[in-house]
């Protein structure tokens, strides 16, 4: 058998398997409701009143965060296209993908998985920066937000590909991310519980003090969600994708590239992540305006006590 036919057959295994061919489409279906999703939320993350709650640092790692979404869903909804069009229209010689095609499309679908996998270490280094400086962090510029919007771009290799079994310096990379998101979600648990000491220590202190104070918890609250759904979500992709970097060569072609997509489902995590984060947005915006009335209505003796203690 030439090369030329051997891979005419392999693309007629690709092709002719229904569960690739099923995975492939979900993907795809997936990827163009989490794209509009994206952009309705990206375009809420600046005019809601919700959303008015965040500083403008988070919203900004925010906006990368979705950005990166943008890019991998984009690019995914018009690979995914292409590949149902020749599995379906083509002759089996004519449906492998060229070079260019993978320059054009792969490296901005990786690029994007990239910039959502760095989210977690900017925003954990914003949080602390707004809990060192709680009293004074409400009323700061967007500076640090598109400092760490900048960083938060990796560095990227050239167009790659990963064979079955084939196991190289990408096992360690994956290694270090996997430890940087379990080590990222212990420090954000870390400021979270100081947020909440600080604001029991400063109960006492002006309404406007408060005020910071309840904010910064408030968006904790609703960063400590996404923390969650961040670390978890790595956490299974990058040990799935680990599996198979050792096992794929077990597997026929077809059943490893659709594990493959399976384990990077990145639209069914944006899709999940944003309305979660929508919904504890909402629920926290109602307990910051019940907490605040609390605030006004409690007995104001001890802030006069404090305020004429600090003047003795």
């Amino acid at each position: 058998m030439t090369p030329y036919q051997e891979q005419c057959k392999i693309m007629e295994s690709l092709s002719s398997s229904i569960f690739l061919r099923f995975t492939i489409t979900f993907q795809l279906a997936s990827s163009l409701l989490a794209l509009t999703m994206v952009i309705v939320a990206s375009y809420s993350l600046w005019t809601a009143q919700v959303a008015r709650l965040f500083h403008v640092n988070v919203i900004i790692i925010f906006q990368v965060h979705w950005f990166g979404f943008f890019l991998h869903c984009s690019n995914r909804i018009v690979l995914h296209t292409i590949d149902l069009h020749n599995y379906l229209i083509l002759d089996y010689c004519d449906m492998p993908a060229s070079t260019t095609r993978c320059f054009v499309l792969r490296v901005q679908y990786v690029f994007g998985l990239c910039l959502v996998g760095a989210t977690t270490i900017p925003l954990v280094i914003e949080r602390y920066i707004a809990t060192i400086k709680s009293s004074k962090y409400e009323q700061t510029g967007c500076a640090l937000g598109i400092y760490m919007a900048i960083k938060q771009e990796p560095f990227m290799p050239y167009c790659t590909a990963i064979k079955q079994g084939f196991v190289t310096n990408v096992e360690v990379i994956f290694h270090i991310i996997l430890l940087a998101q379990i080590v990222g979600r212990v420090i954000f648990q870390y400021l979270f519980n100081l947020n909440e000491r600080l604001r029991a220590k400063q109960i006492t202190c002006s309404l406007s003090n408060r005020y910071s104070l309840e904010q910064n918890l408030k968006s904790m609250r609703t960063l400590k969600l996404f923390a969650n759904l961040q670390t978890g979500f790595q956490v299974i992709h990058i040990m799935f994708f680990l599996f198979l970097l050792k096992f794929g060569a077990e597997l026929e072609s077809s059943t490893y590239l659709a594990l493959l997509e399976w384990s990077g489902s990145y639209p069914l995590y944006a899709i999940i992540s944003i309305v979660a984060l929508l919904k504890k947005a909402q629920v926290n915006k109602v307990r910051l305006k019940k907490e605040l009335e609390v605030h006004m209505s409690a007995d104001q003796n001890n802030y006069f006590e404090n305020f004429n203690k600090s003047w003795n």
